[in-house]
């Protein structure tokens, strides 16, 4: 019986110094600057679609004062998640100021039960982006060797959203592409109507004006594929002159840049598939005229591609070289002197 009673003791004595511990803790006071982060938003963008704060969260140290449980509180606290601070409704550049009193208005702050003594930096600059949406006209872009026709995009609007600061330079109806990838173009079949997505980008934007969001980001893009078209590249390609018979014997054409490297061509799949399998071959074509031999000319664009097969048949291509369908040819031109008669 004396031992239920001793151990009954024990118990509250035990209960009791933790209390007195505790509350003394509580009543302790202590000082203490904690590792925090700010957030940003701005007032009455809920959705946060209308601004955007840059940067949007800024690390600072925030010195706290209260009792040793209510400033270890309000560390784990402050660790575990940003502070949140309301910016007024207005683009541009805002220093933000007046941090100690703001933070102690904070709810966070508030309901861990510390005094907010001292934040570094006191003054922080973020810039503040406003945004608007302006309508935008969609077209096709379809980037492929193919031949297409009766295109048709749906939706033919879209919505951009862009800085306020660009858009007062634009028009008030912008433009978008609905890129559709060249791979999902080569897997169709010719003469059948088609529809594919494409991916909406904008077009006519200067350079540097910020995020710029399109919406929807996709539309579909219908058309008829007249003829499927092959790309490949050539390594060496020949120039071929081409002129007046009455001229042959009288002047003498030196072509300074008789081959093309890495030529890329377009041309049907039949066509390439000869020109890989070593019969046909392509050839840059360059007529010259007589006026050109007696001027004497040094240069001259090429006239255009073309595909010989085996028969001598010829088919023109579309051809480039870096880019250029038409490469110059450098030319050295001299009138052969007449024969003196027998």
């Amino acid at each position: 019986m004396n031992q239920s009673k001793e151990f009954g003791t024990i118990v509250l004595v035990t209960i009791v110094t933790l209390l007195i511990w505790l509350l003394a803790a509580a009543k302790t006071r202590e000082t203490a600057t904690i590792p925090a982060r700010l957030t940003f938003t701005v007032a009455g963008d809920a959705s946060l679609d209308r601004f955007q704060v840059t940067p949007m969260q800024v690390p600072v140290n925030i010195t706290v004062e209260g009792g040793a449980l209510a400033v270890r509180d309000a560390g784990e606290a402050l660790r575990r998640a940003p502070l949140e601070l309301q910016l007024p409704a207005a683009g541009g550049r805002v220093e933000v100021k007046e941090l100690v009193t703001r933070l102690k208005e904070n709810s966070a702050v508030r309901s861990a039960g510390v005094d907010v003594l001292a934040v570094d930096p006191a003054i922080i600059s973020v810039d503040v982006t406003e945004f608007v949406a302006r309508t935008a006209v969609i077209r096709a872009e379809i980037e492929t060797a193919s031949t297409v026709q009766d295109v048709t995009v749906t939706p033919n609007t879209a919505s951009i959203t862009l800085p306020m600061t660009a858009a007062r330079d634009l028009p008030d109806t912008l433009d978008v592409e609905a890129v559709v990838d060249p791979r999902d173009v080569a897997r169709l079949d010719p003469g059948v109507l088609h529809t594919v997505e494409g991916t909406l980008r904008p077009i006519g934007l200067p350079r540097g004006i910020g995020p710029v969001t399109v919406d929807p980001p996709t539309a579909r893009v219908s058309f008829q594929l007249v003829a499927r078209q092959r790309r490949a590249t050539v390594p060496r390609v020949r120039v071929q002159v081409v002129s007046a018979p009455q001229d042959f014997g009288h002047y003498h054409v030196e072509i300074m840049t008789p081959m093309f490297e890495r030529v890329e061509i377009e041309a049907s799949p039949d066509d390439v598939a000869k020109v890989e399998a070593g019969r046909a071959q392509v050839v840059a074509v360059l007529h010259l005229s007589t006026n050109d031999k007696e001027k004497g000319i040094e240069t001259k664009p090429i006239s255009f591609f073309a595909v010989i097969d085996a028969d001598g048949e010829a088919t023109p291509i579309q051809g480039r070289v870096d880019g250029t369908t038409n490469p110059n040819v450098d030319l050295k031109i001299s009138k052969v002197a007449d024969k003196p008669a027998a």
